[in-house]
């Protein structure tokens, strides 16, 4: 067996022991949560989350894929480059803060100023652990990150139930997350130790500006074909219908980003070797195609027919309104499995530039239909047909 193939398939393995472990703890945990909050609080929690997600672009800015393939940084280099990333989140996490108010204006929901004050912390410690956890990838330790992810899920998950068996209503959802990330800034600085360069040298930032520009660019873009769809339904429908949508959507990505988290996380530091044989990524590349399109067409139907026994099990029956939604999105999940996986060869091959420039053309058609559906319909089953709709011809143009 090659080099290669043994540290994809050591690689697979232990992201798979991370992602499935996790998705079983997490299903369980939602379980729970879905039964004792309601799909009003889950809305303001999803519109505060796809917010600072926002913000969060600004955080990395393309840098941690470009960290894993700039191989030859030097201790030096990634010191400056963690203090740029330092000072970019403690920048926005206060511009997060402060813009609360605003936010809770918008959406005419007060809730949302406390929750929104709370997330910003999470600004700083994503800006934190953005150098050491891109060292973890290109170091290849993916057993390590499997088992502190999985210890960390256990640990927030039990903390979620309890403070929301409590009352703490949505601070349930906010509050642990928050104790995650500052766990694994801990963990991630004792073993990637990082100095702040108070000389701030901009030259490592300049070296790598032409790969991580268009990672944060297709980010960015991307960012808006995913999100847009619950920025819209949480201003112009309700927080109940956003709840509705989101929790079907989140369903629907349960087995998709189980399977997609377990290979894209290897994929790029693995491919990112053969970057001057693009034909032999190609054969690589084509082999995995094929075993995510056996997996993801079965999976697609069986959940067709099952979505209403399934969001009964798992969310309990007043989340039914969910299930046409549900229904409708399960279509899209073959190729929304293949399709996620294109950006791990983009990057391996040195193609930022064109992953953005696809990023731009898919973003259109799907920010299309989505306002189509929604100016037209006003309905949660016709903003997912509009997403089945759109990732059609960006999987045939992608």
């Amino acid at each position: 067996m090659s080099t290669l193939k043994q540290t994809m398939l050591t690689g697979v393995f232990w992201s798979a022991v991370e992602k499935y472990s996790a998705f079983f703890i997490s299903l369980i945990i939602s379980a729970i949560l879905a039964r004792i909050l309601s799909p009003s609080e889950y809305g303001v929690v999803t519109v505060a989350s796809v917010i600072i997600d926002f913000f969060a672009l600004f955080v990395s800015m393309g840098i941690g894929p470009a960290i894993i393939q700039y191989k030859d940084l030097t201790e030096t280099d990634l010191d400056s480059i963690f203090t740029a990333t330092l000072i970019l989140g403690l920048v926005l996490g206060g511009v997060f803060f402060v813009s609360s108010w605003t936010i809770a204006n918008f959406y005419d929901n007060q809730l949302l100023v406390p929750i929104c004050q709370i997330l910003a912390v999470n600004l700083l410690m994503n800006s934190a652990n953005l150098v050491p956890n891109s060292l973890m990838m290109r170091d290849l330790r993916f057993k390590f990150v499997a088992t502190r992810s999985l210890i960390l899920q256990i640990i927030s998950g039990i903390f979620a139930i309890i403070v929301a068996y409590y009352g703490w209503s949505v601070y349930a959802l906010v509050i642990p997350p928050i104790f995650t990330s500052i766990c694994v800034c801990v963990i991630n600085l004792y073993y990637y130790p990082r100095r702040i360069d108070w000389h701030f040298n901009l030259i490592p930032l300049k070296r790598i500006f032409s790969y991580s520009i268009y990672q944060f660019l297709f980010d960015s873009v991307n960012y808006f074909s995913r999100n847009l769809d619950k920025l819209v339904i949480g201003r112009l429908m309700s927080m109940d219908a956003l709840g509705y949508y989101d929790k079907s959507y989140r369903l629907m990505m349960m087995p998709l980003s189980k399977v997609t988290q377990v290979l894209n996380p290897v994929l790029q530091p693995v491919l990112s070797t053969l970057q001057d044989d693009i034909n032999e990524m190609e054969k690589k590349y084509g082999k995995l195609v094929s075993i995510l399109s056996n997996v993801s067409f079965p999976l697609a139907i069986y959940l067709l027919f099952t979505a209403y026994d399934l969001i009964n099990i798992v969310y309990g029956n007043k989340w039914d309104l969910a299930v046409p939604a549900f229904q409708i999105l399960t279509l899209s999940l073959p190729l929304q499995m293949i399709l996620s996986s294109s950006g791990g060869v983009f990057q391996s091959a040195n193609s930022t530039q064109y992953m953005f420039l696809t990023g731009i053309r898919n973003t259109f058609f799907t920010v299309s239909t989505l306002f189509i559906a929604t100016f037209w319909f006003k309905t949660i089953e016709a903003i997912a047909w509009s997403w089945n709709i759109s990732l059609c011809i960006n999987f045939i143009l992608t």
